[in-house]
């Protein structure tokens, strides 16, 4: 009787042990649904933005001097503390907003002239509306700019030409600007596309470089002066990063992603967007008028499946490609009119799977390549835009024919090579 009493009570243990793990797995899966897993720890210090060092070590020569601040809406600390309010809350002056294009809330849609505005008793100035530089007048309410925008590392986003605007005044008016450094959220390794050509130079090509440069906006800044793009008496000051590595993507860095405007919403998009953002040229939907900007793409006619097959699966690029059927719809302060708005569009949709091999402008190409073989009848460039955009005309001689797509490949593939070795002397980072 004693040893039955004793098995029962191990049985009763069992049972109750076995009740308790299934209620702590149960808890875990919970858990894990509500916290989906995120990336572990990274194995060095977060980037330090320059922003921080800015407040950090404030210039003792801007104490008690009128700033113009040139910031939008991701000119934060990492925190989330706009920097305008961290300047006030220590005192500081500010006598003036600059805004880019998408304006200082970041939520107007691409082209659209911003009005100037009003942030409590601070003036807005907006550069992307009637005028896109600093006035005369305007510079002689402050005595130094400071420059704090997160761009994406591609030559057509327009707010490295509102850098070089902000280094022309600054010039003009004999009053110094401050660049506060931020990372180049794909990379600082990756040099891809041809350079911009004199004739091509536009408010979406200010300067003969790369599409994609693989500089961050302070030693970008560093350059514009050092070649004479903007007049090399510019009294540039760059707070460089802390941590930051030529390697790093965004999410090596350790700080919060904020979209840098309406279809931007990932650091994803960002390293699709210097290659998919070309298809704008040919009349294809670049994934306009949907969540996945950028990251997708189509049209009525066109055949996934086959270009699928063509560009083995994308794996070549670092990247999965999967057919799709989808609409595109005005979605208003984002895209209001998208090409085959309304229309089924046949796609494809892209997922990064090995962010480091992804070279977007090279995937563009050849699925420009695969298009031109599968739809010929529909490959209908606009010539101007694309040119702008490319930076010279050989992707267009390539779309309708004068150029073989091996030449437009070594081609591009001389100016990468001679940009790598001209950007060395502008480096801040390893």
């Amino acid at each position: 009787m004693l040893l039955l009493k004793q098995n029962q009570k191990v049985r009763y243990r069992k049972r109750l042990f076995a009740i308790l793990i299934l209620i702590l797995i149960s808890s875990e899966a919970n858990l894990i649904l509500a916290f989906p897993l995120v990336r572990s720890p990274l194995p060095h210090e977060r980037v330090l933005l320059g922003n921080e060092i800015f407040l950090e070590d404030f210039p003792s020569v801007l104490k008690n001097k009128r700033l113009g601040l040139v910031i939008n809406h991701t000119s934060s600390l990492p925190d989330g503390t706009l920097l305008v309010r961290a300047l006030l809350d220590k005192g500081i002056t500010i006598k003036a907003i600059f805004s880019p294009e998408h304006g200082f809330s970041g939520k107007e849609e691409a082209g659209s002239n911003i009005k100037d505005g009003q942030l409590e008793n601070i003036q807005i100035y907006s550069l992307f509306g009637k005028t896109k530089k600093p006035t005369p007048n305007q510079m002689q309410e402050i005595d130094a700019l400071v420059y704090d925008i997160q761009d994406i590392g591609t030559r057509f986003y327009t707010y490295i030409t509102t850098l070089k605007y902000i280094l022309e005044a600054s010039s003009e008016s004999n009053k110094p600007v401050y660049v506060l450094d931020r990372p180049n959220p794909v990379g600082g390794e990756v040099i891809e596309g041809p350079i911009l050509k004199p004739q091509f130079e536009s408010f979406i090509g200010p300067c003969p470089i790369p599409v994609r440069y693989g500089l961050t906006v302070g030693e970008l800044a560093l350059m514009m002066k050092g070649e004479g793009w903007v007049p090399n008496d510019v009294d540039l000051h760059v707070i460089p990063l802390r941590n930051w590595k030529r390697t790093c993507f965004w999410e090596d860095t350790g700080l919060r992603w904020i979209q840098t405007s309406p279809n931007i919403p990932t650091p994803q998009t960002a390293i699709l967007y210097p290659g998919i953002g070309l298809l704008g040229g040919i009349i294809l939907n670049q994934g306009l008028g949907t969540c996945n900007p950028f990251l997708q793409f189509g049209a009525p006619w066109l055949k996934p499946e086959a270009i699928i097959q063509d560009l083995h699966g994308g794996k070549d690029y670092g990247l999965s490609l999967e057919s799709l059927t989808y609409i595109p719809r005005s979605l208003p302060g984002k895209t209001l009119h998208p090409s085959y708005e309304n229309k089924i569009c046949h796609g494809i949709r892209i997922h990064i799977t090995q962010e480091q091999k992804v070279l977007s402008i090279r995937f563009t190409l050849a699925l420009l390549n695969a298009i031109k073989k599968f739809h010929p009848e529909h490959l209908r460039p606009v010539s101007r835009p694309l040119k702008l955009m490319f930076g010279n005309d050989s992707l267009t001689q390539f779309l309708k024919g004068e150029k073989t797509y091996e030449n437009l490949l070594t081609e591009m593939e001389k100016d990468e090579i001679w940009f790598r070795k001209f950007r060395q002397k502008y480096l801040l980072y390893d």
